[in-house]
């Protein structure tokens, strides 16, 4: 899927992984339940709840999933 907006709500169901392309300073916001995210080239990983903000410091190729396999989960991409 390719998502070419400043600002995009990422539902993600339990299995199901999202690969988002990211500009530097993209700001990721989790809504609902927990999303796991993970980075190309970086031993980091990510875990936002609801309200939880991570900002990109460059451009960023990651992979998001929910983190439990019983429950969906939001994020907000601003860029």
């Amino acid at each position: 899927m390719l998502i070419d907006t400043p600002r995009a709500r990422v539902p993600l169901r339990p299995g199901q992984f999202t690969h988002l392309d990211l500009p530097p300073q993209a700001r990721l916001r989790g809504l609902a339940g927990q999303t796991w995210i993970t980075f190309d080239h970086d031993r980091r990983d990510i875990v936002l709840g609801p309200g939880d903000e991570f900002v990109a410091d460059t451009a960023a190729h990651a992979i998001a999933c929910a983190l439990r396999a019983d429950g969906e989960a939001e994020l907000m991409v601003t860029a």
